[in-house]
């Protein structure tokens, strides 16, 4: 590989990183509420108390999202990707395209592992995407991360664990984790059960 094709190969792999969107310190104490992220069937009446503090709790996973520029030009992909005619036509992207489009960067990527790590959570999987991250670890070491409580709720004869509380996150990462899934071990129901929202 000549210099020259070696400084536009850097070049075109700098223009197509993502910049990181973490802007400040992580500070644990200043946080940011995810809302929405307790399931319904976890009543006040079917509490039964904080589950174990060594009870394990595995793939818990934090969806990490675009920026507002990266989610118009997804948006924009996609349809392309739809309409017979355009260049992109069903072009269909490779998790690592996807990732240098529209996941998050690596340095964000970096400071949110490394605030889960320091919190004792064992990384279980990144996607390739660079748009989820998920963690296995104990309920105090998740209780302590997100600032929730794990109970166990009796439903239906059945005993079950959920989050009592929605969780937090360190407001440095408000914007980019958008969501949280595995806090409870409650399944969707059947597709001939009505849905409870």
């Amino acid at each position: 590989m000549t210099r020259l094709s070696a400084a536009i190969l850097v070049l075109a792999t700098a223009a197509s990183a993502q910049p990181s969107r973490i802007s400040r310190a992580v500070n644990i104490q200043q946080r940011h509420t995810l809302t929405g992220h307790l399931n319904p069937k976890a009543r006040l009446e079917n509490d039964q108390g904080r589950v174990l503090p060594s009870k394990k709790i595995s793939y818990v996973t934090l969806g990490l999202a675009q920026s507002d520029t990266q989610q118009a030009d997804l948006d924009q992909l996609l349809a392309e990707q739809q309409t017979p005619g355009s260049p992109n036509y069903h072009r269909w992207l490779t998790p690592e395209d996807f990732a240098a489009r529209f996941g998050v960067s690596e340095e964000d990527l970096s400071k949110i592992r490394g605030w889960l790590q320091g919190e004792g959570l064992q990384i279980a999987a990144v996607a390739r995407g660079r748009n989820w991250i998920a963690v296995n670890g104990t309920a105090a070491q998740l209780e302590s991360a997100l600032q929730t409580e794990f109970h166990t709720y009796l439903v239906n004869g059945q005993s079950h664990f959920a989050n009592a509380t929605d969780p937090s996150v360190p407001a440095a990462f408000a914007g980019i984790v958008r969501s949280i899934r595995g806090l409870n071990d409650f399944v969707q129901n059947p597709p001939n059960e009505p849905r409870v929202m």
